[in-house]
């Protein structure tokens, strides 16, 4: 059961890292109140998204938390020296979800390509 739940954690673990880029993007679109894109003026909606921002921050961190200190755990427990695995494959697979999405793209999701 144990190696079970280390499969499933690993394979959410590798779901949430690859898709982090785009999470962490729409989190700051919204939170800077652009959830529709920098083109757009939202006016009064732009309240209602920095809430959802802030929403969609508290969903990526307890998608993202548990499962990273579980990791962590694991591998203090098979050697203290592996206990920074789990930070640098977060990192590793963070590089691998821009790469999928295209530094152009998930660098437009901060604002930068846009006419001010």
């Amino acid at each position: 059961m144990k190696k079970v739940k280390l499969v499933v954690s690993v394979l959410w673990f590798l779901f949430v890292s690859i898709s982090s880029p785009l999470w962490i993007g729409c989190i700051y679109m919204d939170m800077t109140g652009h959830g529709k894109g920098y083109a757009y003026d939202m006016g009064s909606e732009a309240d209602i998204a920095v809430l959802f921002g802030v929403i969609l921050l508290l969903l990526w961190l307890l998608a993202i938390l548990p499962v990273f200190i579980s990791l962590c755990k694991t591998c203090y427990y098979k050697r203290k020296s592996f206990t920074c695995l789990p930070f640098l494959a977060f990192i590793g697979l963070f590089v691998v979800g821009i790469w999928i999405l295209g530094w152009n793209e998930f660098i437009k999701l901060f604002g930068y390509g846009y006419p001010t």
